[in-house]
């Protein structure tokens, strides 16, 4: 069988933006030695090997600004004389002796050739690229806009921002969009590849390791890209082949007949000789002249003979091209897709790292035709699209150990916390200034740049390195220093037309930007609404509450959400203020309802408390933000949790407040009995005091209220808890279960004390003593799980009652499905709206007759009660249930029939509607 593999040579150029307006700056140099060791002779290897469809360059954005940027391009032009200049004066001073005369000629005739290039490019040598691209022997893509490290940028809006003016900054300077698009550090972070697919990117490149972790892993491993769950192609690191290259030790660019990178004559020359070609201040730097080879690990350097060099690249050609050919030896009968190898390097390494890297890519690609099946990523996408696997791959780079350690670590880890509330200011600076002048959108604009090349990854990686430390540090402090202050002069209405022009001129960097991409989709929203054609009973409702699916602890998340969107559907508009939740935008729309998610300002504190009151400053500055643009008629607040920050916004607000108190601190202990509870208490006081008006769900939990915080009757109303039918129905048929002869009873609840779970666990005693039919299935977690769980095993009670823990809303609907009763055994239930989703499951509905659980069931009537913590009562009704099918029928049905005409969601809303506009008129009368 005929073997088949293919092998692709990526290059990635990039530099960080060193374009100053002052000449002559140090960093300067290193775009000077990149263009003339790397990238020009790059252009003419590629030129002369004329091998199509074998190599993608990828140019990140500050490369492509600053080799088309005339003012380098001028200052370069002077690099090449000045050494043109020096090379003359070697020439002089080689006289009589043959090897440097002969190293000194070489010189001479390639910075000739480097000229020649240079000029025939109109001095542009993105121009002689960009013929290769348009003739097909390249292809080309872009970065990150200014090399960010995209996984740790803090929002959607940054990363987009990345990605979308680098592509328009390559559309500019190649007249097309790039398929391609290579990600800084090739990190890789879950959610980036849906940007890039949205922003029209075809593939990107990861490491190996991305691949061979993925999940499920790959059936080619790492032998084909695959798709990300949102359809970027990742392209996998070859890494043996890499490191033939890009290793320290035993890759090809350390030969002993190289050129030594760090032997310059500028360190060399006596002072005054040097003087002129050096920097002007006197700093020894490279010239680009260099006489040494490698020799190996000695101080005392051999001379660099280039017939020698030459020959090793010739040498190392063959060498790697052998190793292709044994790669496809040992993978080509791979096929759908056929085996594929890719190594992709920094362009630099290949000249200026590695003298002789240029020549030897001309050698491979000459030597390898006929040998070797070359391709580039591109064409392969076009050819095999259909045949690559889909995985979830973590995040990943090809940095030091696979992951971020270099760009985030002890020594510069404090770059990030400017880098993200940059971020956020740019975010709210934009949504501040909506209808901007001129002058104020070119000073956001320029605040996008100042952020853009700050957070460049360069800054983090050189201060990791420990080579250019200050100068990183320079950098980074000046763009943060004039981001502030555009920030500044914007908010004090002091920006001036100069000032502006002369931080512009300074960083050129991008003729333009897109400030509106920080534009959300609720800033939007807000600037395009129009005052409602709705009646004026219409509200519009600022709701908090600590847990919002997708997170639930208790029945407050559920409530919360069917509630807003009842009230959603009835017209009104209602924005939600929550918790933070890992992997949820901080901002959405919900079935109609704004849902805010905050991070606490201590989201890692030890202590509970401590984290509720960050929690609550979080949600007062972020309701504080929110009426800039946006008006609210009401408040409403859920439980203590929120009661720090309902107070500060009702009076900062001015508008009244209701609260709906699901529980008290008094009646889930029987009591106040130390410090936390007492403390709890008092937030609940606070919370009811503060109120206009007090919500509860039950008789039973007006009376707790009303005794507990001695609140008048007329501030007091009672509006049932409901349940929303379609939520309870399975989406499926479910199957009979296998023990289909067992009476299944199923509860979901959250594992406290509470709830009652003891007095069922003490029933299924009873029932292995009459040898019972029975078991009971409890879904929820909580602090109690465990000392259930130990329990039933210790009394061998697996038999009768199992504890499965957390469940997801589907399986929770398929245990309503498929039992036979639903059992709710609380000691204290100020409601109990899982009991109305047991009765709307149309499954009979025991509950213990407490709090709001006994106004819900009749006795006999639609459900059956029992004695709250007496383990025969709950024996006693739950073989009354098993063993009369025709009154459990007759129970469920009535239960079901009650519970879509007094507990639907659509009457609840109209119920809070009514006392809301009683709050309002109250306010206004107040007012008047």
């Amino acid at each position: 069988m005929l073997k088949e593999g293919y092998y692709s040579l990526v290059l990635h150029a990039h530099l960080p933006y060193v374009r100053h307006e002052e000449e002559g700056r140090l960093e300067e140099r290193w775009l000077f030695e990149a263009m003339t060791e790397s990238y020009l002779p790059l252009l003419w290897e590629l030129e002369e090997a004329d091998v199509s469809d074998a190599v993608t360059i990828s140019f990140s954005p500050p490369v492509m600004e600053m080799l088309a940027d005339p003012v380098i391009q001028r200052r370069y032009h002077t690099h090449l004389l000045k050494t043109e200049e020096l090379l003359i004066k070697e020439e002089a001073r080689a006289k009589g002796d043959h090897k440097e005369e002969k190293l000194i000629s070489f010189y001479r005739q390639r910075f000739q050739k480097i000229k020649n290039y240079y000029l025939k490019w109109d001095k542009n040598i993105l121009k002689g690229f960009r013929d290769l691209y348009e003739k097909g022997i390249i292809r080309c893509m872009t970065s990150a806009a200014t090399h960010a490290f995209l996984p740790f940028v803090k929002t959607k809006a940054g990363i987009r921002s990345q990605v979308v003016e680098a592509i328009q900054c390559f559309e500019r300077h190649f007249g097309t969009k790039p398929k391609g698009f290579w990600l800084p550090e090739c990190a890789f972070a879950p959610g980036i590849d849906r940007i890039l697919v949205e922003e029209g990117i075809v593939y990107t490149f990861v490491d190996e390791h991305a691949l061979l972790h993925a999940d499920p892993i790959p059936s080619k491993k790492s032998g084909a890209p695959i798709y990300s769950p949102h359809g970027l192609i990742l392209f996998p690191r070859h890494t043996d082949l890499s490191s033939k290259v890009w290793s320290s030790t035993l890759g090809y660019p350390g030969d002993v007949d190289y050129r030594e990178f760090y032997r310059d004559i500028a360190y060399e020359r006596e002072e005054s000789y040097i003087l002129p070609y050096i920097h002007h201040e006197g700093i020894r730097i490279d010239t680009g002249i260099k006489h040494k080879r490698i020799t190996g690990q000695v101080e005392e350097k051999d001379c660099y003979v280039r017939e020698w060099a030459e020959g090793k690249v010739l040498g190392h050609a063959d060498d790697y091209i052998y190793a292709i050919e044994q790669e496809v030896m040992q993978h080509g009968n791979q096929c759908y897709p056929p085996y594929l190898m890719v190594t992709p390097f920094d362009a630099e390494l290949f000249g200026h790292w590695w003298f002789e890297g240029p020549e030897w890519i001309g050698q491979v690609l000459k030597k390898g035709q006929g040998r070797i099946s070359f391709i580039t990523p591109e064409s392969y996408v076009d050819r095999h699209y259909q045949d690559f696997d889909t995985a979830h791959v973590s995040f990943t780079t090809w940095g030091r150990a696979g992951y971020g350690h270099v760009w985030v670590n002890e020594s510069n880890q404090w770059l990030y916390r400017h880098h993200h509330r940059m971020e956020l200011d740019l975010a709210a600076t934009v949504a501040l200034f909506a209808k901007p002048t001129e002058l104020e959108r070119r000073a956001i604009k320029q605040m996008v740049r100042e952020w853009m090349l700050a957070i460049s990854s360069d800054w983090a990686f050189i201060i990791d390195g420990g080579s250019a430390v200050q100068y990183a540090e320079e950098r980074f402090a000046t763009h943060l220093s004039r981001f502030d202050d555009i920030k500044a002069k914007l908010e004090r209405k002091t920006i001036q037309e100069e000032w502006i022009t002369e931080l512009e001129q300074s960083y050129p960097f991008l003729e333009d930007i897109n400030e509106q991409l920080f534009f959300s989709a609720h800033d939007s929203y807000v600037q395009s609404k129009t005052i409602p054609s709705v009646s004026k009973t219409k509200r519009s409702i600022l709701m908090l509450s600590w847990e919002f699916p997708p997170m639930i602890v208790g029945g407050l998340a559920r409530h919360v959400f069917d509630l807003s969107r009842a009230l959603v559907q009835d017209g009104h508009e209602v924005h939600v203020i929550t918790s933070h939740v890992e992997g949820y935008p901080n901002y959405e729309i919900n079935q109609g309802v704004h849902v805010h998610r905050v991070q606490g300002l201590q989201p890692s504190a030890p202590n509970f408390f401590d984290w509720v009151g960050s929690l609550n400053l979080a949600m007062t500055k972020h309701g504080v933000q929110l009426t800039r643009k946006q008006s609210f008629d009401v408040i409403h607040a859920h439980d203590w949790l929120v009661s720090v920050a309902a107070k500060a916004l009702k009076h900062a607000l001015s508008v009244p407040l209701i609260a709906t108190i699901h529980a008290t601190e008094h009646g889930r202990n029987e009591g106040i009995h130390n410090d936390l509870q007492y403390e709890i208490n008092q937030k609940e006081w606070e919370l009811t005091y503060e109120a206009d008006k007090v919500i509860v769900c039950s008789d039973y939990m007006k009376n707790e209220v009303q005794s507990i915080f001695s609140l008048p009757e007329n501030k007091l109303a009672v509006i049932p808890n409901g349940v929303d039918l379609t939520l309870i129905q399975p989406k499926e048929t479910i199957p009979t279960h296998p023990e289909n002869d067992v009476f299944t009873v199923f509860s979901v609840g959250r594992m406290v004390k509470e709830k009652g779970y003891q007095t069922l666990i003490d029933a299924c005693a009873i029932l292995k003593e009459r040898d019972a039919k029975v078991r009971f299935v409890i879904a929820g977690k909580g602090p109690m799980l465990d000392s259930y769980r130990r329990q039933v095993e210790e009394r061998q009670l697996q038999a009768y009652v199992t504890f499965l823990g957390f469940i997801s809303d589907k399986d929770r609907n398929d245990w309503f499905s498929r039992c036979d009763a639903t059992i709710f055994p609380s000691y204290y239930e100020p409601f109990g709206i899982v009991a109305l989703e047991g009765m709307a499951a149309g499954k009979v509905t025991i509950v213990s007759d407490t709090g709001g659980l006994a106004g819900i069931i009749q006795h006999e009537e639609n459900g059956l009660k029992i004695i709250p913590g007496d383990e025969w009562s709950l024996f006693t009704q739950v073989m009354y249930a098993c063993t009369h099918p025709i009154e459990r029928e007759r129970l469920a049905s009535k239960g079901l029939e009650d519970v879509k005409s007094k507990f639907d969601w659509s009457t609840i809303a109209k119920q809070t509607e009514v006392e809301i506009d009683k709050c309002y008129q109250n306010e206004l009368q107040l007012t008047i």
